[in-house]
């Protein structure tokens, strides 16, 4: 063919242009419209592999395997962590990362919502006036829109109340998200412990993270290994809610990028051994082992216990609780000892607090020598508690010792200083101090060295009723040392507790914390409290927290509802109101030296004694016109005003009762006495006896055995048979205006403290000389009853009526700071109650 006709043929294969559209042209109108016949169609050629991304963005819908992993609207968590480690887990099973962003807290760092989004969320923000880069990093963030959001709910559980699961951008693919260091590293970690774990295995629980590193860091010792604290979690307000403590051998050496190489490197020391032991913060406060790998793949050393054959190599196996029972070099005796040690607390005691204490309770006792105090010593001999108590303390505890409640709040609460204290009520209803303590060893015995302590400074008395928080050394100790004592367990520490237990669950509802608080202070009636508990648990979702369970286990130790024969004086009431622990707390920061705080707290006790004497003189000159009705003209003059306003409530109240008799049985009648709800329309009964013999009244709701004051059943049925003024015995001495006046004289509240320290220095002189000899102290002791007969025919003279109020029962017990000296025991050296010898009171 000629070169003419190859060009005429190609011009001819060439397509000539097409036609212009018109305006009005319509594309799918279509047949009308004439294509050249020489055009080709061509189909839609496939983007290049290379090729950026199109301008519009395609959300990728993300496929899960496992559907369990799949967020869901609704789902519910216990904590803010758990939303993270399972958004997280999700994450890295698709190929992505996640980054905590937005949230939103109250005051107390408490979070109600938090929003989990993906790494490559929102865009790289430009700072002003920054210069721009020669090699500017990669951009990584799209404006993803990938995300999760939780709130906190009712019931103090997180609720997934938003899920987005499309990305903007490629999902890494399995290879890729391996190469992402973190998580790598923790997908190996979690990988070897998860065929490891050795489920068998019983830890005990921990109050403290440094306490389940002491317990690991001691079956270390047995087995052969060192202990590392690693990685951690971290809640809100600092707690570390997750930790894992793993062998010093655990993981490898990180080698630094850029870092030159040494001519004598240091040897290789980590191996990657997965022993370890995983803790988690509880919803009761105390940490649970969730993870406890036994088996390491390094030789162990030798052990702490020489009779204990290891096992070495790659598959050694060790149980904790055998490690502990095997060692044959311990006595029974230490046996013992090593076993308690695990659920033993002590805290570490400050570099100079127990010398700075010494010396404040020195200078004390030279004050005043009646002053009380003593000391335990634990390990080593370490003084572990120390305990103390002034005269006026021991003379209000004489007056107002029934009821008294221990506050050991200031040791849970994650305050260095752990500080116990031992308070009352007095006749106005204020609170005073009988004793304090430092608690840094919180064992059962040492709480029983507490109270055996207590009741050496008090000379022997123990009160009817003691409250106190809830917890198994203190429960455990009471009955050992006062076993005729009533143990109830105080409502206001319970709610202080739950403030911290249930906060979460507070802060997701406004008014779960009256419906709470309905529940534990004004509920009168068992059906009536059972009744509100129900609702609220139903109300709020709790029916699956555990410290609620538990606590209703418990309900007939602490309810108010039960245990209404065990006289408590309303001292729940009065804590609510009562500053001082607000006051304490604010001075038991770790900033603060301890002689400062020893200082600032004799403040306090003096400012609450100044109010007390201030109140008892505006009691005593009060110029108030007497009620008119007669009953309420004797309760005035004999109640103080404190008390007597308790019983004005009463008797207005028991005008609202109806009441019936029920028969009689010889001097016992029996009356049916009902009272008309205020906001509902029915009606209450209680059944009261009255004994026409003796003048004795009864009353089911058996508020005068709780209070002291007679109710409005009991006054309703003293109407009915016409009994215009109340018997004697309905009014108890402690609510009395002479309360403390009926053995030392009425002006005793003023005059006290300069009586008692001159008497107290005088005798404390006569007693340091007369110890030092056997036939002196025989001497003293001979003559000690003759004296206080003598004191006797003095105050009887004074006043006739003391005959009647049992002074021979609080002689007979001995004088505050100046009896039972000489009765050594076979245990230690004589006892004093301002102590020579601080291990006298060592009950080791």
């Amino acid at each position: 063919m000629s070169a003419k006709a190859k060009t005429k043929d190609k011009a001819a294969s060439v397509p000539s242009p097409l036609p212009p559209h018109p305006a009005n042209h319509n594309p799918t109108s279509d047949s009308q419209c004439q294509w050249p016949r020489n055009l080709l169609l061509l189909s839609p050629h496939p983007p290049c592999p290379w090729a950026p991304p199109q301008q519009q963005q395609q959300q990728q819908q993300p496929l899960l395997s496992d559907p369990s992993l799949l967020p869901k609207l609704d789902m519910l968590f216990d904590t803010e962590n758990d939303a993270y480690d399972f958004y997280n887990t999700y994450a890295e099973k698709l190929g992505f990362c996640v980054r905590r962003s937005t949230l939103w807290t109250t005051s107390k760092n408490v979070i109600t919502r938090r929003t989990f989004v993906c790494s490559r969320e929102g865009f790289r923000e430009k700072k002003k006036g920054a210069k721009e880069a020669k090699c500017p990093r990669p951009e990584t963030r799209i404006g993803c829109p990938a995300c999760m959001t939780i709130r906190l709910t009712s019931n103090g559980k997180y609720r997934v109340t938003e899920f987005t699961p499309a990305h903007n951008h490629m999902l890494a693919t399995g290879m890729c998200i391996q190469t992402l260091r973190s998580k790598k590293l923790r997908r190996k970690a979690r990988a070897i412990r998860e065929n490891l774990v050795d489920e068998s295995i019983q830890t005990p629980e921990f109050d403290t993270e440094e306490a389940a590193y002491d317990f690991y860091s001691m079956y270390a010792g047995k087995i052969g290994f060192t202990v590392r604290r690693a990685s951690m979690t971290v809640g809100p307000g600092d707690v570390i809610t997750r930790r894992v403590f793993v062998c010093s051998k655990e993981g490898f050496r990180e080698r630094k990028k850029g870092a030159k190489r040494v001519k004598n490197p240091r040897p290789e020391t980590r191996t990657g051994c997965p022993a370890c032991m995983v803790i988690r913060l509880g919803e009761n406060g105390k940490y649970h082992v969730t993870e406890f790998v036994t088996c390491h793949n390094h030789q162990l050393l030798v052990s702490s216990s020489s009779n204990l054959v290891l096992e070495t190599g790659t598959d050694t196996v060790t149980d904790p609780d055998e490690i502990l029972r095997k060692d044959d070099s311990h006595s029974c005796e230490e046996e013992k000892h090593l076993k308690s040690s695990r659920v033993k607390r002590v805290k570490t005691t400050r570099v100079g607090d127990v010398g700075a204490v010494l010396e404040y309770l020195q200078r004390m006792q030279v004050e005043n020598p009646s002053f009380f105090y003593a000391m335990k010593s634990g390990e080593n001999d370490k003084i572990t508690n120390i305990f103390w108590a002034d005269a006026k303390s021991i003379t209000d505890f004489m007056h107002f010792g029934d009821v008294v409640c221990l506050d050991t709040s200031y040791r849970v609460h994650g305050y260095v200083r752990p500080l116990a204290i031992f308070t009352g009520l007095n006749h106005h209803k204020q609170i005073v101090i009988f004793g304090s303590a430092l608690m840094y060893d919180e064992s059962l015995h040492s709480f029983k060295w507490l109270f055996e302590t207590f009741k050496i400074a008090m000379n022997g008395k123990v009160p009817k009723t003691i409250l106190t928080d809830r917890g198994e050394e203190i429960t455990d100790a009471i009955p050992l040392s006062w076993s005729v004592t009533g143990h109830r367990y105080c409502v206001w520490q319970i709610y202080q507790n739950a403030l911290e237990q249930l906060s979460q669950a507070f802060h997701g509802s406004r008014t779960l914390v009256s419906d709470f608080s309905q529940c534990l202070f004004d509920c009168e009636e068992e059906e009536e409290f059972i009744l509100s508990w129900n609702e609220m648990l139903e109300k709020y979702d709790l029916k699956d927290n555990k410290w609620l369970l538990n606590l209703f286990e418990e309900r007939e130790k602490w309810a108010l509802v039960y245990g209404r024969e065990v006289f408590s004086g309303d001292f729940n009431a009065v804590l609510q109101k009562d500053s001082l622990s607000s006051e304490l707390k604010k001075m038991l920061s770790a900033e603060k030296d301890i002689l400062w705080f020893l200082d600032q707290y004799e403040k306090i006790i003096k400012e609450k004694r100044s109010d007390e004497v201030q109140i008892e003189m505006v009691s005593n000159q009060s110029t108030k016109k007497p009620p008119s009705m007669r009953i309420l003209r004797q309760a005035a003059n004999s109640y103080t005003p404190t008390a007597f306003k308790m019983f004005e409530r009463e008797f207005e109240l028991y005008m609202d009762c109806m009441v019936y008799n029920s028969g009689e049985v010889g001097t016992i009648s029996e009356y049916r006495v009902l009272v008309e709800e205020e906001d509902s329309k029915t009606s209450k009964e209680h059944f009261v006896k009255f004994d026409s013999l003796d003048g004795m009244v009864f009353c089911t709701c058996k508020k005068f055995e709780f209070i002291g004051i007679p109710c409005r059943h009991v006054l309703k049925v003293l109407d009915t048979r016409n009994i215009k003024e109340l018997p004697e015995q309905l009014i108890l001495r402690r609510w009395r205006k002479d309360a403390k006046s009926a053995s030392f004289g009425s002006d005793f509240a003023i005059l006290q403290g300069k009586r008692m320290n001159f008497l107290c220095r005088a005798f404390g002189l006569l007693v340091a000389r007369a110890v030092g000899s056997v036939d002196a102290a025989t001497c003293v002791e001979g003559q000690a009853s003759a004296l206080l007969d003598q004191v006797e025919r003095v105050l009887q003279e004074r006043n006739p009526d003391l005959s009647a109020l049992s002074v021979e029962n609080v002689i007979s017990e001995g004088l505050p700071g100046h009896t039972n000296f000489i009765s050594g025991t076979a245990e230690g050296p004589l006892t004093f109650p301002f102590i020579l010898n601080p291990g006298a009171l060592d009950y080791r």
